[in-house]
């Protein structure tokens, strides 16, 4: 029998209540998301509280909250997540970086990159191809390695003249992945 059987709802939230009163940074966590549909002032609140008391995640979604008002004060946050080990905060970080501190956002896709994700790989590939393609390709496979569907289409693209076969296979794996531009890539090759 799940604990959801036994429990009712109000008394596990009771008890998540009691856990995050005192002190409890996930129970706190686990609040802000309960009430993230229902009470927005209550989850920030939650958030804030689970992030202040040391959870890398709440620091994250704090982070992302403030953002569009308090971008200095959001930075802060998704720094100390990132600095904590989040990767979403650190892909989070080199986005905003992109554009003004390329070298950042660089540093910061490189750590992300190191703990698996795909996603910081593919910013890589995006961030040297226009003036590194060896380095791009590089970070391209990586992320088709784990199964980037963006870094296949644009892996295919870098090499489809050197290598045709090869690109056209990346845009079925991509194709078949799901992605629109190579699904379309190869409907136009074929008619």
């Amino acid at each position: 029998m799940g604990l959801m059987s036994k429990l009712s709802r109000g008394t596990l939230h009771r008890r998540y209540e009691a856990a995050a009163e005192a002190g409890d940074a996930d129970a706190m966590l686990f609040l802000g998301t309960v009430n993230a549909k229902t009470d927005a002032a209550a989850a920030r609140e939650w958030f804030r509280r689970s992030a202040e008391a040391g959870n890398v995640h709440a620091m994250y979604i704090v982070g992302l909250y403030l953002e569009p008002h308090a971008p200095a004060e959001s930075r802060d946050w998704l720094e100390r997540s990132a600095d904590a080990g989040h990767i979403d905060a650190m892909i989070k970080l080199g986005v905003l970086d992109q554009a003004e501190a390329p070298a950042a956002a660089r540093r910061r896709y490189e750590q992300a990159a190191e703990r698996g994700s795909a996603i910081a790989m593919f910013n890589l590939g995006l961030l040297y191809e226009p003036t590194d393609r060896a380095t791009a390709i590089g970070w391209y496979e990586k992320a088709v390695a784990a199964d980037d569907a963006d870094a296949m289409f644009n892996l295919a693209k870098l090499t489809e003249a050197g290598d045709p076969d090869g690109a056209r296979a990346l845009l079925e794996q991509a194709a078949a992945a799901g992605h629109p531009e190579a699904r379309e890539r190869l409907a136009d090759a074929s008619a």
